[in-house]
Formats: structure tokens, sequence, C-alpha cells
């Protein structure tokens, strides 16, 4: 059920895109220092922004990520270590129950 909904909602969204990329067809200008300029479709210029955003925030997420996965190995070195000394203290014969 998930699925479809998920599906409905990203088609509904690509059509959305569409629509405005055919609405607002006309190109803009963006403008650089030193007079660099680009001239490109309106829907062009916001993906590609989009996409730059995302590299960006991927690219400061990126030291945090590695801190965690860092961590992470850490965490699971330690759970090997606690369960082998379980398995260890399991192995013991028990004296002295009476």
């Amino acid at each position: 059920m998930k699925r479809v909904l998920y599906g409905s909602i990203a088609i509904l969204v690509v059509f959305i895109a569409l629509g405005f990329a055919y609405k607002n067809a006309a190109d803009v200008t963006v403008r650089y220092y030193g007079g660099l300029a680009w001239q490109a479709p309106l829907a062009l210029v916001l993906v590609v922004v989009l996409v730059m955003g995302i590299i960006v925030g991927f690219m400061a997420s990126l030291n945090r990520l590695v801190r965690l996965r860092r961590q992470l190995g850490v965490a699971r070195k330690q759970v090997r270590q606690m369960e082998q000394e379980v398995a260890n203290l399991r192995a013991l014969p028990i004296k002295d129950v009476l």
C-alpha cells in the first residue's frame, strides 16, 4: 500500500514539475562576478541549483557520517567482545550450587 502511495506522490510531483517547466520556458540570465553570465531556461537553472545544494549538503554532512561510522565500528567490536565474554562465562562449570 505504501508503494502505491509513494508512486502516486512521485507521479504527481513529476507532473507538477513538468507543468512548471512548460509554463516557465523563458530564458533567465544568471550573472556571476567578473562579468560571467549564463542564460538558460528557468527550470534548468532551478534543477542545477537544487543539485548543487544537494552536493553541498552531502559534503557538509560527510564529516559527521565518517565519525558515526567509526563509532559504529568500535561499538560492534565491543559487542563482539562482550558476546565472547558471555559465551565464556556460560561455558564455565557450575560449582558449589548447594
